[in-house]
């Protein structure tokens, strides 16, 4: 009898561990559907969904300019079944802007950096204004009355604007929303001047000729725009931004997990048929171990911290 059970106590613990995944994947987008993040996800969710036989199930979380997502995630199991699709709203500027977050980026066991996308200034197609040096004109003719439209008051778009004036030298009000989509609802309207936003949340209205894309806001034009020249090229010097995409899950999930989602991801990426749609969106894919991923949000929290204080922006 004693022979048996030491048999089976053997048994059991060679017994390897059921491989993951082995049920559904929740990813969560601190943003709501049809944003840059949102388009991202789905993409990858699909081709992991085809990897690995279970489904990845997209769940928009929005708010707070990423808060209430990621804290979600911070919160959850750290067993490699609830993702966070990380970006510097939630993972950067909450960090430079708050004093207090209900999260500290200790929380998270960051795996990997999908990818960049540019951030491009628009206006509607009727704004008079069609380049840069022409709307900073305006700007300083009417200090107070151009007003620039963001997916809300913090987040990426809203800081890109931030560092626009400081460096351009002008007063435009800024006026926030919950989300991409009802601000360039709104700018079409006419209801605001301009926002700064990805090709993936306008690319059909500029197609249409509804917006006109008036400068790239990273270091290089792009090839879907070829002849959107960038802010640089437009006089304004220094103005290099660029939003990134990730992948994090809760503090404490296994490594071994951690590496399997960092190499299937890497896997999803190198794929044709994602590389194709990234490069119709404009989307730069990218990859990277999960310690590089680390360093780019301690920098880019840095860099957007220096932002806020210096336009003083607040939450309130």
């Amino acid at each position: 009898m004693l022979l048996l059970a030491a048999v089976g106590a053997i048994a059991q613990v060679a017994r390897p561990k059921a491989k993951y995944p082995t049920r559904v994947v929740r990813w969560v987008v601190p943003y709501p559907p049809g944003a840059s993040n949102d388009v991202v996800a789905r993409v990858l969710a699909q081709k992991l969904t085809q990897m690995w036989g279970q489904p990845v199930v997209i769940d928009n979380r929005s708010g707070a300019g990423g808060l209430i997502g990621a804290d979600t995630v911070a919160k959850a199991t750290p067993d490699g079944y609830t993702m966070l699709m990380t970006n510097p709203g939630s993972n950067a500027i909450n960090f430079a802007l708050r004093a207090k977050t209900p999260y500290l980026n200790e929380d998270f066991a960051h795996v990997i950096l999908l990818g960049w996308s540019p951030i491009m200034l628009m206006t509607s197609a009727t704004f008079p204004a069609a380049n840069v040096k022409e709307i900073i004109s305006m700007a300083k003719v009417k200090p107070g009355q151009l007003s620039g439209g963001s997916s809300g008051t913090g987040g990426s778009s809203h800081l890109t604007l931030e560092l626009f004036k400081l460096l351009a030298g002008v007063d435009i009000q800024h006026v926030p929303y919950k989300g991409a989509a009802p601000a360039i609802a709104d700018l079409i309207g006419g209801q605001v001047s301009m926002i700064f936003a990805t090709p993936v949340s306008a690319q059909p209205l500029i197609q249409s000729g509804k917006l006109k894309a008036i400068a790239v806001a990273g270091s290089k034009r792009l090839s879907i725009y070829p002849d959107v020249p960038t802010m640089a090229e437009q006089g304004v010097t220094g103005f290099d931004v660029m939003i990134w995409f990730g992948v994090s899950v809760p503090a404490g999930t296994p490594r071994s997990v951690v590496l399997k989602l960092n190499r299937d991801l890497q896997q999803a990426l190198q794929a044709p048929d994602v590389k194709e749609r990234f490069a119709a969106l404009g989307l730069e894919p990218e990859g990277g171990s999960p310690e590089r991923f680390t360093a780019l949000i301690k920098e880019d929290t840095e860099r957007w911290r220096k932002v806020v204080k210096a336009a003083n922006v607040h939450t309130d």
